[in-house]
């Protein structure tokens, strides 16, 4: 064998070894949010809050190479007159996660106030600050969404979006102003450079929830789904209570988020102890008695571990109590759509349209 080949045959061998994630790791999908967060965006606000778990139900059937991706989610809210002016008027909310329910827990912090409305800094922000994937395979993308001129502020948004081109990820705006207006046109500009699309929304649309026969017992099983999660280390018990939280906050929406929080996408890796074992993020032997649940302290190693599996086996039981469910609240829904379409005009409508078309263009397979 040539010695170049040997070396490529044991540097793979080596990197298998001792770096197996690596060679196994999947596809990404990293999605990062800017929000307008001046005094006429309540409605944008309040539609992202609402409608986060329906775009997350859009993706859960998506697969690349036959295997569901990982989903990141990053915020940014902009044009805030209590942020500080030297900072752009912007603020970072949260860095790329797969915790869902922080990025909820975060949107529902958001007041609306202001302001300056700097689409170029924000988008710059975005390029530089958040730790974006540099395999050519993974899927990046912003959504920015406003309703002022796109070329507020000091820094220039061709600039800006020209960053986010150099690192292959596409750039879609949002317009949340009247079709007529003469912003728009810069909006849209931003998409075509941004190798994205332009949307014009109503954030003000009222979009009625339709109510089903299943909502009821997806609740109570929602609550059941929720005493299988194990609190671990410092951030155990906030998560817990985070996750307690945002399903109070998703009101109405909770069959929703429930369909969500049984999808592979939910993820909770750094204060659930059955999602961070199954992802080989912790080992049970080498917690002490303090970082676990008072019901966990007094166990041998054993016992801890039949602990885990009894509450992994219900938690898959529930979920696809849960799944069962909901498949027949969207059957459903579906034939009260039909009668009270979903208006094309909304956020959720056209951020689900943007990801299906350019995830198919990556690769990606919408099953």
């Amino acid at each position: 064998m040539k010695l170049s080949k040997l070396f490529i045959v044991a540097t793979t061998f080596f990197g298998l070894l001792f770096f197996p994630s690596a060679a196994f790791a999947k596809a990404k999908i990293q999605i990062a949010i800017l929000l307008d967060s001046s005094n006429s965006m309540d409605g944008l606000i309040d539609q992202t809050r609402m409608q986060l778990w329906e775009i997350v139900n859009a993706l859960t059937t998506v697969t690349k190479d036959g295997e569901a991706p990982e989903l990141e989610v990053a915020l940014y809210h902009y044009g805030n007159d209590r942020l500080p002016s030297e900072e752009g008027f912007l603020r970072q909310l949260n860095r790329f996660t797969p915790e869902l329910d922080l990025v909820s827990e975060k949107l529902f912090g958001i007041d609306t106030l202001g302001g300056q409305e700097y689409a170029g800094w924000v988008v710059k922000s975005a390029m530089t600050e958040l730790n974006w994937s540099a395999d050519e395979a993974d899927f990046r993308v912003i959504f920015i969404a406003g309703n002022e001129s796109f070329d507020q502020g000091p820094i220039d948004w061709q600039t800006s979006i020209n960053l986010a081109l150099e690192q292959d990820t596409i750039v879609n705006t949002i317009y949340c102003g009247s079709s007529e207006a003469e912003e728009r046109e810069l909006w849209a500009a931003g998409a075509r450079v941004g190798a994205g699309t332009s949307f014009n929304i109503n954030q003000n649309r009222n979009i009625s929830f339709i109510e089903s026969p299943y909502d009821e017992e997806i609740a109570l099983w929602n609550q059941r789904l929720n005493e299988t999660y194990i609190p671990y280390g410092s951030e155990g018990l906030l998560g817990q209570e985070r996750q307690q939280a945002e399903d109070v906050n998703s009101r109405e929406q909770l069959a929703t988020r429930s369909a969500s929080k049984v999808s592979i996408y939910y993820r909770n890796i750094s204060w659930d102890l059955v999602d961070a074992l199954d992802e080989g993020i912790v080992n049970l032997e080498d917690f002490t008695p303090d970082d676990l649940p008072e019901i966990m302290q007094g166990m041998t190693l054993e016992q801890r571990r039949e602990y885990v599996a009894t509450q992994r086996e219900e938690r898959v039981r529930i979920q696809q109590i849960i799944r069962e469910l909901t498949e027949k609240r969207a059957v459903y829904v579906a034939r009260e759509r039909q009668v009270n379409p979903t208006p094309e005009d909304t956020l959720h409508f056209v951020t689900i349209r943007a990801l299906q078309e350019q995830l198919a263009e990556k690769g990606f397979q919408l099953n």
